[in-house]
């Protein structure tokens, strides 16, 4: 009888255990940490523009990002596009920042380089100020000399012409002035019939700091992903240019805000928002389509 019950208690103690452990490898899970979620690697040579008006924190988090998907990535000017080192990469990405600047650094001569190694099939990735760039001009809303509705119009000529869309922003209903900051925004995805966003969830929460809303024009062949949730607007969108792919995403979904592993403190005096989703497998899903990766 003594036997048993030493049995009995030995067995309740190894399931309190096994019931211990199990707890404290969930709590980071329940508390919005980020599971293990290392994708297959796709061995890609991406470039990362970081020459005049790029933001300077991309690069970590970019590199960070891409190191996790499995990219080599390289970082390039303007001097180093127009000198044709895009034949070398797959993917171009380029970054949130001041899209001004990426006129007198790239030039028409970039702009013509670029526009080249997109339509021989490579994919071009724009974020924020670079999808502002990426369109065929923007419509800034934020400047006094102009005011509403004869809004600052940018880039008819400089601009890279990929989207045949217009970027309008920023988006005062999401961040107001006099300054727009940052502010977490709810992304609707609208099609999951896109291989970028088949297996995506209904909502993403993700970093706005001033991005656009990406209007295509009427008739252009152009897939709306996502939309702002605020204004409805399109956020994240898809098309073809030429034998290339572009993807842009207006708001910063390399940000991850409840987790260190994007390498990037969450700048002062701004209180990092609890957030505990990751778009990190949005971005894999762009980047395989972008490189036609089945």
């Amino acid at each position: 009888m003594f036997e048993l019950a030493d049995r009995l208690q030995l067995g309740i103690a190894a399931i309190v255990v096994v019931l211990v452990i199990g707890t404290l490898v969930a709590i980071p899970l329940l508390q919005g940490g980020l599971p293990d979620d290392t994708p297959d690697p796709l061995n890609l040579q991406v470039a990362l523009y970081m020459g005049e008006g790029a933001w300077a924190d991309e690069e970590t988090m970019l590199t960070h990002m891409f190191e996790w998907m499995g990219c080599n990535l390289t970082t390039v000017r303007g001097d180093d596009i127009r000198d044709g080192c895009l034949d070398n990469y797959g993917i171009l990405v380029w970054p949130g920042g001041h899209y001004p600047a990426y006129w007198d650094e790239v030039g028409l001569d970039g702009k013509a380089r670029i526009q080249e190694f997109v339509d021989g099939g490579g994919g071009y990735f724009g974020i924020c100020a670079g999808a502002y760039y990426a369109c065929d001009y923007v419509v800034w809303m934020d400047d006094d000399a102009f005011p509403p509705p004869d809004y600052k119009v940018d880039g008819l000529e400089l601009n890279l012409d990929l989207y045949p869309g217009v970027a309008w922003g920023p988006i005062f209903e999401i961040v107001d002035r006099p300054e727009p900051g940052f502010a977490m925004e709810q992304v609707d995805i609208v099609n999951h019939s896109h291989p970028i966003t088949d297996n995506m969830p209904d909502h993403l929460s993700m970093m706005y700091a001033g991005g656009p809303y990406l209007q295509p024009h009427d008739g252009a062949n152009v897939t709306i992903l996502g939309v702002y949730n605020t204004t409805g607007t399109p956020a994240i969108v898809a098309c073809h240019y030429g034998n290339g792919r572009v993807f842009l995403a207006g708001p910063h979904g390399e940000i991850e805000e409840c987790s260190d592993r994007d390498g990037w403190q969450f700048a002062i005096p701004y209180d990092e928002p609890e957030d505990e989703d990751s778009e990190w497998p949005l971005y894999y899903e762009a980047v395989k389509w972008l490189a036609q990766i089945p």
